[in-house]
């Protein structure tokens, strides 16, 4: 198992990686902690890609137990190495790949996973949780978890119950057949949250038993150091420490090679063994000239302990207990041994030999199968590799004719393009042409227009020396008229400080009771006279109120209704009708009466419209002439003057 760790307090960190060859869970793991070497921590284990799941799981972690218990997160991950790699469109297994080439296409899986955790480790620092990530390289998923639960200790472990896809309310076991193994099989001492889309789905209490069918887990470092019998040289294969029995049948296929054997003598016979990790399936040819081709007595195939005791299908590995001297140094040797004092000896030793002589046998029966095994490998190997290597063949002729046809095209194409250009050129030379030919046209008529203008100009010149003398007259004559407007102005200003002067005299004379003949209608006669203010009897409407057309005492009128808000009281309403009723000028409408109750003034009823009905043509009226509208002007504006002085202006 290969292990990379990274620490993070918060954000982001480096993280070193160390790989220990042969799947043996020795990885060197780098942690760069602070001072919290001894507090206590909480895994979770995701997938390799920052999914919605992995979110979801991590989320749940964060939330209900890392910020519970205030431990710190770190985020695990089992990385199961591709043994299919993706090269030239096809994908080809590890085996058949160089080093080289296996080893950069691990090392980019690596930097992907690591690209994903940053990711986890920034959703745990957005949340201000102190966290490391923790990768491990394992085969399977299950068993990386385990080992990683035994090798590190792992107290609190968080872990997905199935797919978020396959969540439902009644799920209250895990579902993945992960989740199941690690239930089966994580340390006892270890508590374990199954949880599936942000939910808890089933909680493994530390010290709940675990099944009986676990696996042994590997420890951190080799716990095995077997010495060669026969030549006291160290074992190459020491990565796992070997528990337990390993049952199978004499006649079962011996997968294993570079065995060594010892005997002991006198009643038992122990082969003891050991394994290296090379299998009868490397493509290498020095894999099948390493396994030696010899008789029993020097072969060192075997993977099991034989007994004389009926040569039971259970077999067990040990390590020698006795000396040289009491090692077997052939089986042939021992057919020879003769003890004229006790037959019984004699018959054990015969017993011996007939079973070396059955086990040599199967030994070269395996021999036998085993080499059957590679050349058939062997055979499938290059039957893969020849449709491979036409198919290369094939891409490679496939190249060269698209090679090909590309640069036969790209000559058409040139060609075309060339043919294009040229086309293109003798259009613009002929639009050139019959340019030329345009301009000189236009060069031919601009001559004859310029002489019709210089004939033109001359006649301008003598037209614009008469408007001169025309503008010269009627500058003289408007300023005469000027004179003459000012000496008017002046007089009738006089005339209006004269006529004011009457009316002040005349006030002085007359009072306000004086002007009290003005008829005073009730609420009643106006609603009657206007059908209870009906809208088809409305003639108009302003900002201070609505004018409606009524018959009241045999007359017909105008009635305006002021509006509420336009007026402070009866007072002001009194003192308006006052007013109105002391101006009189042919431009203003005369004020027949009023209404206090209802604030409405009573004018006579002009049949022809109003000034402004006049104005807009109304029912197809002839426009009013400029000295019509001129007089109205002066008019009203004299009577707007009377209604300033009339309502108490200044003088």
């Amino acid at each position: 198992m290969d292990a990379w760790v990274e620490e993070n307090n918060g954000g982001g960190g480096d993280g070193s990686f160390s790989s220990s060859t042969g799947g043996a869970p020795t990885a060197e793991i780098f942690e760069e902690q602070e001072d919290g070497e001894g507090e206590e921590k909480v895994f979770v284990a995701v997938p390799g890609q920052h999914s919605k799941s992995g979110r979801s799981l991590l989320t749940w972690a964060l939330r209900h137990v890392a910020a519970v218990a205030g431990a710190a997160v770190v985020v695990a991950h089992v990385h199961v190495p591709a043994q299919m790699i993706p090269m030239m469109g096809s994908k080809f297994h590890v085996s058949k790949l160089r080093p080289e080439q296996v080893s950069a296409y691990r090392q980019y899986e690596r930097e992907k996973v690591e690209k994903h955790m940053d990711e986890y480790i920034h959703q745990c620092s957005k949340m201000k949780v102190k966290c490391e990530k923790l990768v491990t390289e394992n085969d399977n998923v299950a068993k990386g978890i385990v080992e990683l639960v035994s090798l590190h200790g792992v107290s609190k472990l968080i872990m997905g119950a199935a797919a978020d896809k396959h969540y439902s309310r009644k799920m209250k076991m895990p579902k993945s057949k992960t989740a199941l193994a690690v239930l089966q099989k994580a340390d006892a001492s270890c508590k374990i949250w199954f949880v599936c889309k942000e939910n808890l789905i089933y909680t493994r209490e530390a010290g709940a038993p675990v099944s009986h069918n676990a696996a042994a887990l590997p420890a951190s470092k080799s716990s095995i150091s077997t010495l060669s019998e026969w030549g006291g040289q160290p074992n190459g294969y020491a990565s796992k420490e070997v528990d337990g029995h390993i049952q199978r049948s004499m006649s079962e296929k011996v997968v294993a090679a570079s065995v060594r054997t010892s005997l002991r003598l006198p009643s038992r016979l122990s082969v003891r063994t050991t394994f290296s990790r090379q299998s009868i399936e490397d493509n290498s040819a020095n894999s099948w000239d390493s396994v030696p081709r010899g008789s029993f007595p020097s072969s060192h195939q075997t993977s099991s302990t034989v007994t004389d005791e009926g040569f039971s299908d259970s077999s067990s590995f040990s390590t020698p207990s006795h000396d040289a001297s009491e090692i077997l140094p052939s089986v042939h040797e021992g057919r020879h041994l003769q003890n004229p004092a006790s037959y019984c000896e004699q018959d054990a030793m015969n017993s011996n030999i007939d079973i070396f002589d059955k086990l040599e046998e199967a030994f070269t029966e395996d021999e036998k199968h085993q080499k059957q095994t590679f050349d058939e490998s062997m055979r499938r190997q290059r039957a893969e590799e020849e449709p491979i290597l036409f198919h290369r063949k094939a891409n490679n002729f496939d190249d060269t004719s698209l090679n090909e046809a590309k640069q036969r095209k790209e000559v058409i194409e040139a060609l075309a393009k060339a043919n294009g250009v040229i086309e293109l050129m003798k259009q613009e030379m002929d639009a050139l042409k019959q340019d030329r030919d345009d301009i000189i046209d236009k060069l031919v008529k601009m001559s004859e227009q310029k002489a019709t203008l210089e004939q033109r100009v001359d006649e301008y010149g003598g037209i614009v020396k008469d408007l001169e003398d025309t503008l010269a007259t009627s500058k003289s004559l408007i300023h005469s008229q000027q004179l003459e407007y000012d000496k008017l102005k002046h007089e009738r200003d006089n005339a209006l400080k004269d006529a004011d002067e009457l009316r002040k005299e005349k006030e002085k004379t007359v009072s306000y009771s004086s002007l009290t003949w003005n008829t005073e209608f009730s609420l009643l006669e106006l609603q009657l006279a206007t059908q209870n203010f009906s809208d088809t009897v409305k003639i108009g409407e302003g900002g201070f109120g609505r004018v409606y057309r009524g018959f009241l005492r045999n007359t017909t009128v105008a009635i305006k209704m002021l509006r509420s808000h336009n007026l402070q009281g009866q007072s002001q309403f009194r003192q308006e009708v006052v007013v109105l009723s002391r101006v009189r000028h042919p431009n203003l409408v005369t004020l027949m009466g009023s209404c206090s109750e209802a604030s409405g003034l009573v004018y006579e009823f002009l049949p022809n419209g109003s000034l402004e009905d006049r104005l807009a043509c109304e029912n197809d009226t002839p426009p009013l002439t400029w000295q019509v509208r001129t007089r109205i002007i002066d008019g009203n504006w004299e009577a707007s003057f009377r209604h300033w002085k009339g309502s108490g202006g200044c003088t």
